[in-house]
């Protein structure tokens, strides 16, 4: 791991620049049949459009030493999706081992979606689609795990998400990279998106999780007509063969006049594995996963600008963004 540093030593902006580039250095760039290229060139572009939020276009008509546009595309336009995918998370792998100490840490999971306005570059499926509001309802779709360390987020696993397969399947393809990680998973934190019965299985077959609850059905709204906090249990498809129970954690509070609101405010959770900790224990928990949209924020703040229609190419320079974020 040439990219460890001692936790002493006080990194300048050259050296977090030499750091980046030892890391991009490890992105497999098949590159055109019998094309003769520079690879350092390449890496240099991308991280100069990452660093900078420009395109490849932007950077190569301004910077002496690159390749036009069209022949630095060409050359990330025969990246691998699944070998891409693979080698960051190795490299965030790396990443986790050089900032955190042993012992074992509770993983936040949450989707990213960069909204799309164009046409998918080659089948329907590789786009994800959201709810209509304000913008595009089509989008690359990306899942991603964070360590919270020193109340700052530190990504640990990543791996794209289409649009024609379960959220599930994403989700088991993310436990496998945790699986990878240096240290014990001591739960799992994820959002109303993993509610289903097939993602909330997988995740309770690594760690206890806690995710809030989809309000809707007669079971549920029943269950949260209460003014007190109380365990109770959940059957989701109930009298089906997805039968699925899992612990429920109620939790009521106050809202003392928060945001003009007043009364009481009843949220629920599922809570597998956490049966030793109070209701309000276990949204405590769950409200430390808060920090996820600060490394989204931040993330955007280091991922190139694009048009290109190619998933590979978009999924690289999110993929770069997120290594470039925990440095």
């Amino acid at each position: 791991m040439k990219f460890l540093y001692h936790p002493g030593t006080v990194l300048t902006a050259s050296d977090l620049e030499t750091l980046a580039l030892d890391l991009l250095s490890e992105i497999p760039i098949p590159g055109v049949e019998a094309a003769a290229f520079d690879s350092g060139i390449i890496q240099q572009t991308l991280l100069q459009a990452a660093v900078d939020q420009k395109s490849i276009t932007t950077v190569t008509d301004s910077t002496l030493g690159t390749y036009s546009d069209d022949y630095t595309l060409a050359q990330l336009h025969t990246l691998s999706a699944e070998q891409l995918e693979n080698v960051i998370n190795e490299l965030l792998i790396q990443q986790a081992t050089m900032i955190l100490g042993p012992g074992p840490r509770i993983i936040c999971l949450d989707f990213l979606d960069i909204h799309y306005h164009g046409f998918p570059h080659a089948d329907e499926g590789e786009l994800c689609h959201t709810i209509p509001r304000d913008g595009p309802s089509q989008c690359h779709r990306y899942l991603a795990g964070f360590v919270l360390s020193r109340a700052k987020p530190l990504i640990v696993a990543v791996t794209a998400v289409r649009g024609d397969e379960p959220k599930s399947d994403a989700v088991e393809r993310l436990l496998d990279h945790v699986a990878a990680l240096p240290f014990d998973v001591a739960g799992l934190l994820a959002d109303r998106g993993f509610y289903d019965g097939t993602s909330i299985e997988r995740l309770d077959a690594v760690a206890p999780v806690a995710l809030p609850v989809i309000r809707r059905g007669k079971q549920m709204a029943e269950k949260l007509e209460t003014s007190i906090s109380y365990w109770t249990e959940y059957v989701m498809y109930e009298g089906s063969e997805r039968e699925l129970r899992f612990p429920l954690a109620v939790c009521v509070s106050y809202q003392q006049g928060n945001r003009g609101k007043h009364g009481l405010l009843v949220r629920a959770y599922t809570a597998c594995d956490l049966a030793d900790r109070t209701p309000k224990e276990v949204e405590a928990l769950y409200q430390k996963r808060s920090a996820i949209e600060t490394a989204f924020r931040t993330m955007r703040e280091a991922r190139a600008r694009t048009t290109t229609t190619d998933p590979v190419v978009r999924l690289l320079f999110v993929l770069v963004s997120f290594l470039l974020r925990n440095l």
